[in-house]
């Protein structure tokens, strides 16, 4: 692929610097004191760099004012001469005059003072950009300097950039701006423009003026070849939207034929981008157990990390083992990844395994260093931005505060502005539901029936949500293999039937076991404890059940092992 030409355009901050450069290193040169020309340079440096937007008129006056030495007669008289500039290119043709001269700032030879240095050098940045700029002037018209000129008083003056963008857009037929026309003044390169837009639009969820703009995008003109052989990309970011709305099916669909032209087009690294979004959807085949990815140079880490997902999903029968065996795997990609690819990737993803890790963690029963996790992730990312990882760890970890009582202060956290100051639509969706669940935790436990079924129900925001996590009500889709007989045993006991439910609970119990899920597994216990109460075996639950449920962090459950306990216990005493 050819790369595109540099294009040079002549703005009208471009004239303002000019008219500093002009006063530096011309009629001030070697007068100003040196604390007061470095401040000159480095500003001019910054201007000239274009690593931020450019300054306006007042800027550029208020900098001056405040360096070092501006208080000094000479330094005043150079921004006042600054300030004069303004009414001395009153007019195109004193615009004109002045660009005319801009040689005398670069010129290496003068007829006979050959010996004397030029006062830039051709190939220093200052240097370059005077003569970038000269050469940008020579290429205008008369009109197309009487349009600048006029720019220029509107800078002055203070007006929007936006409204001062100069030249017009490029035009193959008309040529009233240029008396001379490069190739770069007769074709639109690519520009970024309408890609920031799209993120833009991604952020807040406008989806049609997203899509208008990836196409935009994508529409421009890249190189001289006839395909642009970027269209592949065009559908992977299409497919990326549609993903994250989770509309499955249209992502589906384009996804296989991004994957058909990543292929014609021999795009390895797009093939393998799309094939592991494409393992990322739901299997259209009920039951089917979901696709691992291959761990390859061209995967992203990120992907590694969520098939730990698929793995921690109880209905796979997978231990937790295998799920940081993956976080491994993962570790090592991400060190690959930085070490191997160009662009190193963002800051923000090292901490994406941290915040699997603290998920893992609590799924363990190891709460204090899914705390430890989830702390490190808090103390490395910026308070108030979009970072995923930040808002996923602080939604759990405020959730699991509610769950222990702390209701008040859970929701305040969640309430505070630099919780929600910088999330996405799809991530105010996230903040949203846990908002709603620890609502309906706080009612469901403290026995508000109505305010739940009135107030809270009709209020649900979109997402998953399973009634029986909170409630004995049959309704809603099943929990897990582990939890469902949890939820049967708790539920046939408010009718003393609970030891028509031990093949489920042991069965459970099993499950947990195998697949390390600790913190099931106690809550397990402590039913099986309950329950064998009616089978006259308090002691053996008490000599050899009690060690496992010594460390609960949550209120309702760590309640429910006291009572427990204490019916364990009493028959043994009353032996005694």
């Amino acid at each position: 692929m050819d790369i595109p030409p540099t294009e040079h355009v002549l703005r009208a901050h471009h004239v303002g610097l000019l008219t500093l450069f002009s006063l530096t290193f011309k009629e001030f040169e070697g007068k100003l004191p040196p604390a007061f020309l470095l401040h000159i340079y480095r500003l001019l440096l910054n201007e000239v760099s274009e690593v931020a937007p450019p300054k306006s008129f007042t800027e550029l006056q208020m900098d001056l004012l405040s360096a070092s030495k501006a208080e000094l007669q000479i330094s005043r008289r150079l921004i006042a001469g600054f300030d004069a500039w303004r009414d001395g290119l009153a007019t195109a043709e004193r615009l004109a005059q002045f660009l005319s001269a801009l040689p005398n700032l670069f010129q290496e030879k003068v007829e006979g003072e050959e010996e004397i240095p030029p006062t830039l050098q051709r190939r220093s940045i200052f240097g370059y950009f005077c003569r970038r700029c000269h050469a940008s002037y020579l290429k205008l018209t008369f009109y197309g300097v009487g349009k600048l000129q006029k720019d220029y008083q509107s800078w002055c003056r203070g007006a929007d950039p936006v409204e001062i963008k100069f030249p017009a857009a490029k035009d193959q037929l008309q040529s009233h701006i240029y008396n001379y026309r490069t190739m770069a003044d007769k074709v639109v390169w690519a520009r970024p423009d309408s890609y920031d837009t799209f993120n833009k639009a991604m952020a807040t969820g406008n989806e049609s003026v997203a899509v208008e703009n990836l196409r935009r995008f994508f529409e421009q003109h890249f190189h001289e070849n006839n395909d642009s052989g970027f269209r592949q990309h065009a559908l992977l970011h299409l497919v990326r939207m549609h993903y994250v709305r989770q509309e499955y099916v249209a992502a589906r669909k384009l996804l296989h034929e991004a994957i058909a032209i990543a292929r014609l087009n021999n795009d390895r690294v797009t093939l393998q981008h799309c094939t592991s979004l494409l393992h990322r959807l739901p299997p259209t085949i009920p039951r089917k157990r979901p696709t691992l990815n291959e761990t390859q140079p061209d995967l992203h880490p990120m992907e590694i990390l969520y098939d730990v997902s698929k793995l921690m999903d109880e209905e796979n029968g997978q231990p937790l083992s295998a799920s940081f065996a993956r976080i491994v795997e993962g570790v090592g990609l991400y060190d690959h990844w930085f070490d191997t690819q160009p662009i190193p990737p963002a800051d923000t993803e090292q901490w994406a395994q941290h915040a699997v890790q603290s998920v893992l963690w609590t799924a363990a029963g190891c709460p204090g260093l899914a705390a430890l996790e989830e702390d490190l992730v808090i103390a490395f990312t910026d308070e108030g931005g979009s970072d995923n990882n930040r808002t996923t760890v602080m939604l759990n970890k405020l959730y699991r505060h509610a769950r222990s009582g702390y209701y008040d202060q859970a929701l305040s956290a969640l309430l505070h502005p630099s919780m929600w100051r910088g999330l996405s639509l799809i991530d105010y969706g996230l903040w949203a539901q846990e908002i709603w669940h620890i609502l309906v935790l706080r009612a469901t436990r403290r026995g508000q029936d109505r305010a739940y079924r009135e107030i809270l129900l009709p209020r649900r925001p979109p997402g998953e949500y399973k009634p029986r996590t909170y409630t004995l009500v049959p309704a809603g889709p099943k929990l897990s293999k582990i939890q469902q007989p949890l939820w049967e045993v708790i539920q046939m006991k408010q009718c003393d039937q609970a030891t028509s439910t031990m093949d489920d609970l042991l069965t459970a119990l099993w499950h947990s076991e195998f697949l390390g899920r600790l913190s099931s597994y106690r809550t397990g216990i402590i039913l099986l404890a309950d329950v064998s109460l009616e089978f006259g075996m308090s002691q053996r639950i008490t000599s050899t059940g009690m060690f496992y449920i010594g460390s609960l962090h949550d209120c309702g459950r760590g309640d429910f092992r006291g009572v427990a306990r204490t019916g364990c216990q009493i028959p043994h005493d009353c032996r005694d």
